[in-house]
């Protein structure tokens, strides 16, 4: 019991311990590299290189004014009080989302003769701690100009070393008119994407083609991450307003290590898809274990009251589902109908009642020569008040016992045809789990992959099978005489 109420909570409260979907393969930003390993292996293997993820920014999407008081934001000239940095709480990135974003608002009275080019820096100074390079990093940021003078507006994205000549800049175009719409960088601030490795090629060098993020993080040290906007003011006497939308100001630099139990090789979290495998699992062993047992202790209790003919019929179509091989069956019927939760919920019902059902027939045949039953026909009992009132109280210790037997069965049955590759493709399954191991090459070297999937299913499937032998010490008459 202890261990089934531990799987229900995890189930239950599989939203709450993880905020990542188990099946998605297009998460923007990306939560970790690829094959990251759990952030506790540092502490079994001291001597291996482990790094963790780096988030620069603390609040990239500016959800509070708090955020902007944490950046640094200069001008220059520095005297310069034409430009403000606000924060606005109804605006933001993407459209709709909200609830806020920082703005830099540039604003020059007409009788003032301080014009001229003005620039203003947005930043975040931060500290890399590892002393080997990351796996990767991607920088975000987008931007909305309201420009209503037509002022010719630069906006660069810049990432460098603090105190070094190491700096990469992501220039716009200028731009002179008020955007229709939120603008990214293009190509977009990322080392593991062709174009951005060939845009540092050809500006910074024939080294970062080969490895950016290594190239740009050689070492801990200060890092700076930050926006620089440059008005190009040449609109003498005249009044002259802009406002650029700063959102999703975000840099992420990856390590090798993340989360509980690390990532696979699609950059899914493997702690989310094992607590989404319990909900899976519960649901699909439990449901199937009910409707399989609900089929056989109908089938089994009317053949085995009614008999004759019925009772010939019925059975010879049980003992023909028992014959044909469950595998193949269940390989054919699962491949030829829609992969999923529910189909494998249809056909564990519709297959799996057989053995039960003769159970029920052997105890019902035996239940209706007894004195109660004939008593009760005698005083004008029909067949449906016999079978209810009489037979199924008596067979309902099978019931119970079976009812938790069979959900081990549902389970196993659902982890090999999931690692066989007939799987849902919309939910997340430990069955599904072992099956995108061996898909990958380096995966049956990553144990925490592999071992905690396989502990889950032999746990669960454990835990039914001993309420199973409790149920039956506790219903059975037998075994509690001779208790």
């Amino acid at each position: 019991m202890a261990i089934m109420i531990l799987f229900v909570v995890i189930a239950l409260g599989a939203p709450i311990l993880s905020p990542y979907s188990p099946t998605s393969t297009i998460v923007t930003p990306k939560i970790a590299y690829k094959l990251s390993k759990p952030i506790w292996y540092k502490y079994l293997f001291p001597g291996e290189n482990i790094s963790e993820n780096v988030d620069a920014i603390p609040d990239p999407h500016f959800d509070t004014g708090i955020a902007i008081g944490e950046l640094k934001f200069d001008t220059t000239p520095i005297s310069q009080d034409s430009v403000q940095l606000e924060f606005i709480s109804n605006i933001g990135y993407p459209e709709g989302s909200g609830p806020g974003c920082s703005a830099i608002v540039f604003k020059r009275e007409a009788d003032t003769t301080n014009y001229g080019e003005v620039k203003a820096n947005l930043s975040k100074v931060f500290n890399y701690p590892y002393s080997f390079p990351p796996r990767q990093f991607l920088g975000l940021v987008a931007f909305s100009i309201d420009n209503p003078q037509n002022m010719s507006i630069r906006i660069n994205l810049v990432l460098e070393k603090v105190g070094s000549e190491r700096r990469i800049v992501w220039t716009n175009e200028k731009f002179i008119s008020t955007t229709a719409k939120w603008i990214v960088p293009d190509p977009p601030v990322d080392s593991a994407v062709s174009r951005t490795k060939k845009y540092l090629s050809d500006t910074f060098g024939p080294e970062w083609l080969e490895k950016p993020a290594a190239t740009m993080f050689q070492e801990s040290a200060d890092y700076k991450y930050g926006v620089e906007v440059t008005f190009n003011d040449t609109y003498p006497g005249e009044k002259v307003e802009a406002t650029i939308l700063i959102d999703d100001f975000f840099l992420r630099i990856y390590g090798n290590s993340f989360g509980l139990l690390g990532t696979d090789h699609y950059n899914r979290d493997i702690f989310t898809q094992l607590i989404y495998g319990t909900q899976i699992s519960l649901t699909l062993g439990i449901l199937s274990a009910i409707f399989s047992t609900i089929i056989g202790l109908t089938i089994g209790l009317a053949a085995g009251y009614i008999g004759g003919f019925f009772d010939q019929v019925l059975m010879r179509f049980t003992d023909l589902l028992l014959v044909i091989p469950d595998t193949p069956l269940y390989i054919i019927l699962m491949a030829t109908l829609s992969p999923s939760m529910w189909t494998l919920i249809l056909l564990i019902s519709v297959l799996g009642w057989t053995g039960f059902a003769r159970l029920v027939r052997a105890q019902a045949l035996s239940l209706k020569e007894r004195p109660f039953v004939e008593a009760a026909k005698a005083v004008g009992g029909g067949k449906i008040h016999v079978i209810f009132r009489h037979i199924l109280p008596n067979v309902m210790n099978l019931v119970y016992v079976t009812l938790a037997t069979s959900v081990p069965y549902a389970i196993t049955s659902e982890a090999w045809l999931s690692w066989l590759g007939l799987y849902d493709p919309n939910t997340m399954t430990w069955g599904r789990m072992l099956y995108d191991v061996q898909g990958e090459a380096s995966g049956m070297w990553m144990w925490w992959w592999v071992i905690p999937p396989g502990l889950c299913i032999a746990a669960i499937s454990l835990a039914f099978i001993l309420l199973g032998y409790a149920l039956d010490e506790v219903l059975n008459p037998k075994l509690r005489e001779r208790r």
